[in-house]
């Protein structure tokens, strides 16, 4: 079991973010996890590919964007994170723009941090 530190997160948080704001397909299919269960605002269900699309697509578009790790929590080789993003840009060509709180699980896999679970939720 290897021991992950919470800057390991921070760092993966960020190289996240970076590539999410790039749609960067190839640095996100590093970080998440192929077989990845994420949950979408309306209660959808979100796979590793579908996301991965929605970049490629330029389905999601960020436009502008900032973020701000509130929390890491550190389980043994398991890590949760709570991240706030303000983003503006546009969603299957509608204009998005508001705060967003990610909830992720880290763990490692083959020596490198993944995204294995994730929700996230608009905030008022």
């Amino acid at each position: 079991m290897d021991k992950i530190t919470k800057k390991e997160i921070a760092e993966a948080e960020n190289q996240l973010f970076l590539a999410q704001l790039a749609s960067n397909v190839d640095g996100l299919d590093l970080l998440l996890y192929d077989d990845l269960v994420a949950v979408a605002p309306d209660g959808q269900m979100l796979t590793k590919e579908m996301d991965l699309n929605a970049h490629r697509s330029k389905t999601i578009i960020i436009e502008n964007a900032s973020t701000e790790i509130d929390e890491i929590r550190i389980i043994g080789d398991t890590a949760l994170s709570v991240t706030t993003i303000t983003a503006k840009g546009k969603v299957m060509g509608a204009p998005l723009e508001g705060k967003f709180r990610y909830f992720r699980v880290w763990k490692r896999i083959d020596n490198t941090l993944k995204v294995i679970g994730a929700s996230f939720m608009r905030l008022p």
